[in-house]
């Protein structure tokens, strides 16, 4: 299915055919940011517009967004009599996003309160090192050596 595909493979896979340059990390332009295996919340972002407002707006809009419908979601099922056993699965996965979520709210809190501010011409290593170091992307695209270089790049 495309939505697994999309999910598991083709970034990995694209950022895999971007190491043009020899010495240089590979440098994919299109992030996909995970809550985590539940798939609370998924997104995808292009580094191009990625920026401190950008992260401030993924956590007050669309986060909050989903996790309201989560929750709607939830209270609906909470309701019923009796639930099926597909209905009480989607309950249980709906609890496990929702914690996800949090985790991730807080994340991006820690990252906010940190100074996290992405700028575009540092490159990707540098706004992504921080990312990955969180454990918010879906694969990692830099090796220890890297992630250290550029947790501590100062330009």
């Amino acid at each position: 299915p495309i939505h697994d595909y999309l999910n598991k493979n083709f970034f990995a896979e694209l950022s895999d055919h971007l190491n043009l340059f020899m010495y240089l990390p590979k440098t994919p332009f299109i992030w996909h940011l995970t809550s985590g295996p539940e798939q609370g919340f998924d997104c995808y972002i292009i580094i191009y517009k990625w920026n401190r407002d950008k992260l401030l707006q993924l956590r007050s809009v669309y986060i909050e967004k989903r996790e309201r419908a989560l929750v709607h979601r939830q209270t609906d099922l909470q309701g019923k009599p009796q639930l099926t056993a597909k209905e009480q699965s989607e309950l249980d996965t709906i609890f496990k996003q929702l914690k996800e979520i949090e985790t991730f709210k807080i994340k991006i809190d820690e990252l906010l309160s940190e100074g996290y501010n992405p700028i575009l011409d540092d490159g990707v290593g540098k706004n992504i090192a921080p990312l990955q170091k969180k454990k918010m992307l879906a694969y990692d695209v830099l090796n220890p050596g890297q992630l250290k270089t550029y947790l501590n790049a100062d330009w």
